[in-house]
Order: C-alpha cells, then sequence, then structure tokens
C-alpha cells in the first residue's frame, strides 16, 4: 500500500513538473503594431484581435513598458526609439487613406494577405506604419529592453509601401548604442521592385537566434536598401528558452524524482 501511494506521488509530482517544463518551452509572443489613432493618420488594432491575440500600439515621443504578450500577459520588454521617426498610412497597404483618420471604408480597403502574413495579418496593424525621418540620415532605430539572457529571440518585420525611392529595406540589429558592429541584418521588398505601385501583402523578413546584447537590449536599426527611408508596419517578438536551461530544468526532475524512487 504504502509502495503504491509513493509512485501516485511520484506520478503526480512528474506530471506537475512536466507541466511546468512545457510552459518554459513555450516561445512567448510579442505583437506590436506602429501606428495608433494618436499616430499621424494611424489607427488602433484591435486588442483582442480577430484571432484572439493582443497588440502593442506603439506611437513616437513615448517609452512603453512591460509589453503584454498575444495572451494579454505583461512581460518585462520594453520599447523606445532611439531616432526621429514619421508615422503615416498613406501610400501603405490600404492606399490613399484620410486625414486626420482613415475611414472605416479605408480600413476594410486595406491588401494583405493575412493567411500569409500569419499573426501580423490584421488590416488595422498592417495599414499604418512608421518610416525614416526628412532629414539628411534616414536611418530609424529603437531598443527592445528588458530582455532575458537566457533565452533568445527572433524578430519578424512586415513592412508594406508604394512608390517608394527603395524598394528594400533592410532591418539589422546591432552590438550596442553605438550601432557599429552588426550582429545580423535582413532586406524586404516593401514594394515590387518592378512596379512601385504594388506594395508588399505577403512576406515578411526574419531575424532568428538573437542573444539580448548589451544591457540585455537588442539595438535595432532600419532604413532603405539604398539610404533613403525604410518602412516598417508592424512586428512580431518571439523569445525562446535555451536548450541548454530546458536541458538543466530536464536534468533536475530526473534527479528529483530519481530520489523520489530511492526511497
Amino acid at each position: 500500500m504504502k509502495v503504491q501511494l509513493r509512485l501516485q506521488k511520484v506520478a503526480r509530482l512528474a506530471m506537475a513538473i512536466t507541466a511546468v517544463l512545457a510552459s518554459n518551452a513555450a516561445a512567448q509572443t510579442v505583437l506590436v503594431d506602429f501606428g495608433t489613432d494618436a499616430s499621424f493618420r494611424g489607427v488602433d488594432t484591435p486588442s483582442p484581435d480577430a484571432n484572439g491575440n493582443h497588440w502593442n500600439g506603439i506611437a513616437p515621443g513615448a517609452f512603453f513598458v512591460d509589453l503584454v504578450d498575444l495572451d494579454n500577459n505583461a512581460t518585462t520588454i520594453d520599447f523606445g526609439f532611439s531616432t526621429g521617426v514619421g508615422t503615416d498610412s498613406f501610400n501603405g497597404p490600404a492606399g490613399v487613406t484620410s486625414f486626420p483618420d482613415p475611414t472605416p471604408a479605408e480600413i476594410a480597403a486595406t491588401d494583405i494577405d493575412a493567411a500569409a502574413l500569419d499573426n501580423l495579418g490584421i488590416k488595422e496593424a498592417a495599414m499604418d506604419f512608421v518610416a525614416g525621418p526628412d532629414g539628411a540620415d534616414k536611418r530609424v532605430r529603437f531598443e527592445i529592453q528588458g530582455l532575458d539572457p537566457a533565452k533568445t529571440y527572433d524578430l519578424t518585420f512586415f513592412g508594406s509601401h508604394k512608390f517608394s525611392v527603395d524598394a528594400t529595406t533592410v532591418y539589422s540589429v546591432f552590438t550596442d548604442n553605438t550601432y557599429s558592429s552588426l550582429v545580423d541584418s535582413v532586406s524586404l521588398n516593401v514594394q515590387n521592385p518592378s512596379d512601385p505601385s504594388l506594395h508588399n501583402r505577403d512576406t515578411v523578413a526574419t531575424l532568428s537566434g538573437l542573444a539580448p546584447q548589451a544591457s540585455n537590449i537588442l539595438y535595432v536599426q532600419f532604413v532603405g536598401a539604398g539610404g533613403d527611408q525604410g518602412y516598417l508596419n508592424n512586428m512580431q517578438i518571439t523569445a525562446i528558452p535555451e536548450p541548454s536551461a530546458l536541458l538543466l530544468a530536464a536534468s533536475g526532475v530526473g534527479l528529483v524524482l530519481g530520489a523520489r524512487r530511492r526511497r
């Protein structure tokens, strides 16, 4: 009888630890919409959206703390721009939009392939964008702060715009706030290179496996491939536990269960 009770306790413990491991192993996802009702010709994204996901609306001029994940749980992730940035929705996926606010019909006319864009394929989140400032230096820089050094991060970018000087936007991550040492970069055609009237409607660019850099921050920059304005409509941040951390947790489970069985 005692042996049976012990086995039951071990089984319950194993189930509880397995649940914890499964929770730790799950990737945490944060969705960022670059544009809100407070930005120039921008709109808020419903939160939750049609897929049941929650969004963080980002507009220039503020520092955003404790972004929520797609399940509306607060995270430690913070966001802030380090440079000037422009906002708009005109000539984005919705085409011509009204000032000061896009109309419901213009929002509905936003032309994207929602299925191809997955979590980022929400019209309100895709229609407006941030872009480089009007000055000589059109690079946009921002910091994603409060990251976990025991995790790596995937950044998925959706940029879309018609009649851009540069058809391609380059998204890059650097080691620190001097933006002098490149970690990785990826390019995305925000419009058809052969026809500037055709915006990107179905393609994203992803930087994968990024370790937090100085002060547990990712230092991100985007700009047109030729140095003119780049575009960013929305973004997904995915936090992934390091395999070594999961293996350590799993080995701890084995030691605990082994100790229970030897009693």
